[in-house]
């Protein structure tokens, strides 16, 4: 006997954006920017983070959510080191944000969660899932959950699934998506909490479309 109960989840392809944008608004896929150059915040140079966004590319063009990294992504790796804007393509995580937050670039690609450091450009910042080829997007999930492995028994079992329940509860989840007055902007696996965090933080309203897709994928972790 075992449980799971799915907490919150983040994909690594979000474009994070201003609205202001229209091209950013208005495209599905990287290959939309083919044109364009030195336009978004993508620290594509990374080590780290340039493997993560060859495994998109790789997922994007396959339609696999877990895919082999043997096919070659060469041409659209190519393309996001146009697109990004050079001084930042080594960055760390946060440092695009801040880069983008100053100013610099129209959007960057990151985690829903790194939207909690923007300041001056909060209130314009919209946020969407792109394509990292020119196939349709294949929209990868890692997953935060809790689980009773099997083999607990007893009252054992029972009180993991009550911890489980109370970590699942939508007030705790709400609880925990605002620290000190601030959003933190997890994607929540849950629905209810959406309601009441989209009356204080718009971008929330945007978030719930995005994990209410139904094509959302788990991303397998080795």
């Amino acid at each position: 006997m075992n449980c799971t109960a799915f907490l919150s989840s983040f994909a690594g392809n979000f474009l994070i954006y201003d609205q202001n944008c229209e091209v950013l608004d208005t495209s599905e896929h990287i290959t939309d920017l083919a044109e364009l150059s030195d336009i978004i915040v993508v620290n594509s140079e990374n080590p780290s983070n340039r493997t993560r966004y060859m495994i998109e590319v790789i997922a994007d063009e396959t339609g696999e959510a877990n895919p082999s990294v043997d096919s070659d992504a060469e041409d659209a790796m190519m393309l996001i080191d146009r697109l990004a804007i050079d001084a930042h393509k080594h960055d760390s995580n946060n440092q695009v944000v801040m880069a983008y937050d100053s100013g610099t670039g129209w959007g960057y690609i990151g985690f829903s969660e790194s939207m909690r450091l923007l300041n001056s450009r909060a209130e314009a910042t919209r946020i969407k899932m792109i394509s990292f080829s020119d196939h349709a997007n294949t929209p990868r999930l890692y997953v935060d959950s809790a689980a009773i492995v099997a083999g607990v028994e007893g009252l054992r079992y029972e009180k993991c699934l009550e911890l489980i329940n109370i970590m699942a509860e939508a007030d705790v989840v709400t609880a925990l998506s605002v620290q000190d007055g601030a959003p933190q902007y997890l994607l929540l696996a849950r629905k209810t909490p959406y309601l009441s965090l989209s009356g204080h933080f718009p971008l929330y309203t945007q978030m719930e479309e995005l994990a209410e897709d139904e094509n959302n994928c788990v991303i397998l972790l080795s």
